[in-house]
């Protein structure tokens, strides 16, 4: 045992770990050990074995001992319990002997009887047929006055159920009456196919109720009905394809037949007579033919809802999208096949479109309409695009030429734009849809106009200069503000004589289309109105330089007339009213636009006048004078002699600041403080530095500006919290002087001035 020792020895020895079920390296051991070596091995692993065995018998030889013990009695009670189970299978064998014959026994006469059942129902089935059978053949007789086909379909389906759900099989008995059976059932199905016919082409229910009734008692109702619908479809496009075929041979033609996708082209003077053809065919198509079978269709699911089938409710909606699939189809292929068929549906799609609108509402308006006759847009859209393609070329070329050439546009090219307008819309209003579209093409229409008029425009000094006569860049700008007029005011005739027709959706967009006409026309007017306003302000501002309001008194008896700067400016404002306004038509977005221009040379001159520094007795006497000439000089402006609602603030303020003038200072305060009248307190105190001694100058005197500039801040300052926060300053200044100085009184004006100042 020098190679082997222990247990351990063996478990980790390569050699013995391929019989122990070890990891094995992968050696060859064959050819490291010879056979006596590996021999000599194993009998030392035995001898190893054998030790060990003794040593575990010494060392549990009395567990050992008493597992022997055990094992005997093991062995006892293992002895009686095969005695018992020998008991137990001799029991069960006489008990499975007492069972199974009377099993046996019961089994062959379930057998028997179950054939009993099979050949007594197979009997009573052969009865009940021959019964049928003799029935049916009564039912057939030709001896009655009318066969009753309801009742024989009835009597056929039972028999058919009979034979269907037995094997008849070898049964002679019942030969005769099969063979009788298939021969009363095909000609009841032809007399019903042949009933239902007729009675969907006469419109007779009661015939149709017949025919549905044996078709129902048949079992085959579903399959009659599928078929009815694909009938009724086949012959639709049957006479879709021969409507659409406006061919027309001749001697000529024979022979000379166009090759494979090459469509027959209509001989020189035959394109009207083909086109009208080709619409008659249309017509002919949706308003007989494809009609008839809606109504064949309907007619059959009443009739059929009404005997309580189920499962029809949609019959006639599943038709009416199946024809106008198929309609859409074969006219798509037509239209492709011949470009004579293509340019008649697309050039006179709105004909087309009221055939077809035509047919949709007069299945509808009928009073027993149950069919859902949606229209399907997949039968209109090819030819809607190409038309509405067309249309606003038609619309918007007039547009492109009348702009083509130097100058403006003349009325009568906006006369044919109009008669366009009018022609497109009036085809349109077969359908609100269409019209809406064509009425959005005509909002294009409109708006391109106005784009090419204001490509046109004179801009610049050259169209707002006042002072000359209309130079010809201003005589243009109101040509075209007139052709715009004109266009919007035939445009509007045109809606107003479409009111009851054209929808009110379209109307709304061509009338949205129209506002950029007078949007156009403001923005021509808004320079022109601009240099008015500012020449109006630069004449306002010579009054400062007028000595009359500084002179002290007047001849007597002598009356007092409006200042020369006032005359001026009436004169200026009456001249460009006459010679650049009243020129252009549009006089009411004229009138709405010089209301602004009213308005603010009011707030010019009422702002002008309270800055009057200094101010004579005579001087404001002479300008409440102009105060009431002041009206007479805004009147050309104000069209009607009526301001806007936010150009009356200002003419109130003119009106409120003419009743305070001839006031004294104190009473003046009072009322502004008392809150009567509508002049700001801005104002007044700043009229009431006309006043005041000269160490308190006026606001613009004590910052070093100009009147000009004064009157730029005020417009860009117009809260009243401001332009006292302006005034105070001077009337500050002036209180640390007069203290600085110790006199002991202030000017009167001073604490009247001071309260007006204290209200920001």
């Amino acid at each position: 045992m020098s190679n082997v020792s222990n247990w351990q020895t063996i478990e980790n020895d390569e050699f013995f770990k391929q019989f122990l079920g070890g990891e094995i390296k992968q050696t060859n051991f064959n050819q490291v050990l010879s056979v006596a070596q590996q021999l000599n091995k194993l009998a030392q692993a035995i001898t190893v074995l054998d030790a060990e065995l003794q040593n575990q018998v010494l060392a549990n030889h009395e567990d050992l001992l008493s597992q022997v013990t055990w094992v005997e009695k093991l062995e006892g009670v293992l002895s009686t319990m095969q005695a018992h189970v020998q008991s137990l299978l001799s029991a069960v064998e006489r008990l499975r002997g007492k069972i199974v014959e009377p099993f046996n026994r019961i089994e062959t006469q379930t057998l028997v009887l179950s054939r009993l059942h099979e050949t007594s129902d197979l009997l009573r089935r052969v009865t009940r047929m021959q019964h049928l059978s003799r029935r049916l053949q009564s039912q057939m007789s030709s001896s009655t006055a009318s066969p009753d086909f309801v009742k024989a379909a009835n009597s056929l389906h039972e028999l058919e159920q009979l034979m269907v759900d037995t094997d008849l099989s070898g049964l002679d008995v019942v030969a005769e009456d099969q063979r009788a059976v298939k021969v009363h059932r095909a000609t009841v199905q032809r007399i019903a196919t042949h009933t239902l016919s007729q009675g969907l082409q006469s419109n007779d229910r009661s015939q149709v109720s017949t025919a549905v009734q044996v078709f129902s008692n048949l079992g085959i109702l579903d399959n009659t009905v599928e078929t009815t619908s694909t009938q009724a479809l086949s012959e639709v496009e049957k006479l879709a394809r021969e409507a659409l075929d406006i061919s027309v041979p001749t001697n000529q033609d024979i022979g000379k037949r166009g090759g494979p996708g090459r469509a027959a082209l209509p001989s020189p003077g035959s394109s009207g007579n083909l086109r009208t053809r080709l619409w008659a065919n249309l017509e002919r198509l949706f308003q007989d033919s494809v009609y008839t079978q809606c109504i064949q269709i309907e007619l059959l699911q009443r009739t059929l809802l009404e005997n309580h089938s189920k499962g029809f409710d949609d019959l006639s909606e599943k038709f009416w999208l199946n024809v106008t699939g198929l309609l859409a189809k074969i006219l798509i292929e037509r239209s492709q096949g011949s470009s004579f068929i293509k340019q008649a549906l697309e050039g006179e799609y709105p004909k087309f479109l009221r055939i077809y609108l035509d047919l949709s509402k007069r299945l509808k308006d009928r009073s027993q309409a149950i069919g859902v006759y949606a229209i399907n847009r997949d039968v209109l859209s090819p030819f809607e695009n190409a038309y509405l393609s067309r249309s606003v070329s038609r619309l918007l070329d007039p547009v492109h030429t009348m702009f083509s050439g130097d100058g403006a546009p003349n009325q009568d090219e906006i006369d044919s734009l109009i008669r366009t307008v009018t022609s497109e819309l009036s085809v349109s209003l077969v359908d609100e849809g269409l019209s809406m579209v064509v009425a959005r093409n005509v909002g294009k229409a409109v708006r391109l106009f106005c784009l090419k008029c204001e490509q046109g425009l004179v801009t610049g000094a050259e169209a707002s200069q006042v002072i000359d006569s209309p130079n010809v860049g201003q005589q243009l700008n109101v040509t075209l503000a007139n052709l715009l007029h004109y266009l919007a005011a035939q445009m509007g005739r045109v809606i107003a004589n479409m009111a009851g027709s054209l929808p009110v959706g379209g109307a709304s967009v061509i009338a949205s289309a129209l506002e950029h006409t007078d949007t156009l026309t403001r923005g021509i007017l808004a320079p022109l109105l601009a240099s008015i306003t500012d020449a109006v302000e630069s004449i306002l501002l010579t009054m400062h330089d007028d000595p009359e309001f500084r002179e002290s008194g007047s001849p007597l008896g002598k009356e007092i007339g409006s200042s020369l700067y006032m005359r001026e400016l009436q004169g200026f404002i009456l001249r460009s009213v006459n010679t650049f306004l009243v020129p252009y038509k549009n006089q009411t977005i004229v009138a709405e636009c010089c209301k602004s221009v009213a308005s603010r040379c009011i707030e010019l001159f009422v702002r002008h006048a309270c800055l009057l520094r200094p101010l004579s007795e005579h001087g404001r006497a002479k300008l409440i004078a102009d105060f009431n000439q002041m009206e007479v000089a805004v009147m050309p402006l104000c069209r009607g002699g009526q301001l806007g609602l936010a150009e009356q603030q200002q003419y109130r303020v003119l009106r409120a600041l003419r009743a305070l003038l001839p006031l004294r200072p104190e009473e003046m305060v009072q009322r502004v403080l008392e809150g009567e009248g509508s002049v700001p307190s801005s104002l007044v105190l700043l009229h009431l530095f006309s006043g005041a001694p000269s160490d308190l100058p006026s606001p613009h005197q004590s910052a070093g500006w100009s009147v000009s500039r004064l009157s730029q801040w005020l417009d860009a300052n117009p809260g009243e919290r401001e332009r006292l926060a302006l005034s105070s300053g001077p009337l500050q200044r002036y209180q640390l002087a007069v203290r600085q100085r110790n006199q002991p009184t202030f000017h009167p004006l001073f604490p009247l001035m001071a309260k007006l100042a204290s209200l920001n």
